[in-house]
């Protein structure tokens, strides 16, 4: 037989060009099947696909530092803007001071700080807070944008859309946080002859934004 045998006819002809174009489309469609399965498990990963997940988290600080030196009594407005398209994780104020210039019991100034959270997004509440300055002390006040924020890594267990659902502040935190120190010197009434009265003290204001950017990869068998 040769190839008239196999043309001689009009059916025999639409035979031969359908097993030619099958043994040129088959290697093709199996070569790309891969990608297109692997692709369709990407875009759908959010929809319902269920899988291992190695979660972590690449964090970003933003930072205020203020310093302010205040009598007895004397109160100072400090605001920190947040301005941010990534998620936030929370929010910090920290007051240090240093009182050394009377050391002693009783004579240890302080700081008394308030907050107000009504010009940032999302349901904040308000601290009030207190500390002494001996020994390097201070106060903190913290606000988790998102909840049970740790920063550790993990692997998950579930949906992508899951995952992002957990990860995210939704632009909670995002505004101007504000807080109102007042200053609480305390002086020797009886100076000791040659002593230094205490009247003012020196505070530090710091403000911290921990922003972060979820980074997810799907684990195989051998990963897990």
């Amino acid at each position: 037989m040769d190839f008239t045998d196999l043309t001689d006819t009009p059916r025999k002809q639409s035979m031969l060009a359908g097993t030619i174009f099958f043994m040129l489309i088959f290697p093709i469609y199996f070569a790309i099947m891969p990608t297109l399965v692997a692709d369709e498990m990407i875009e759908s990963g959010s929809s319902g696909i269920s899988a291992s997940w190695s979660v972590s988290f690449e964090e970003t600080e933003i930072t205020q530092i203020e310093s302010e030196t205040l009598s007895d009594g004397d109160t100072y407005d400090s605001f920190f803007d947040v301005m941010t398209e990534s998620n936030i994780a929370y929010i910090m104020m920290e007051i240090s001071c240093m009182d050394n210039d009377e050391p002693g019991p009783g004579f240890t100034d302080s700081v008394d700080a308030k907050s107000d959270v009504s010009q940032v997004e999302g349901e904040f509440e308000d601290q009030e807070n207190n500390g002494d300055c001996g020994m390097g002390g201070g106060l903190e006040m913290i606000w988790y944008s998102t909840e049970n924020y740790t920063g550790d890594n993990y692997t998950f267990e579930g949906t992508e859309n899951e995952l992002r659902d957990t990860w995210s502040s939704n632009g909670e935190g995002v505004g101007t946080w504000a807080v109102t120190l007042t200053a609480n010197i305390e002086t020797n009434p009886v100076p000791i002859f040659g002593e230094v009265l205490d009247s003012d003290e020196d505070y530090e204001i710091t403000w911290t934004a921990v922003t972060y950017e979820l980074i997810i990869i799907p684990l195989i068998d051998g990963d897990i």
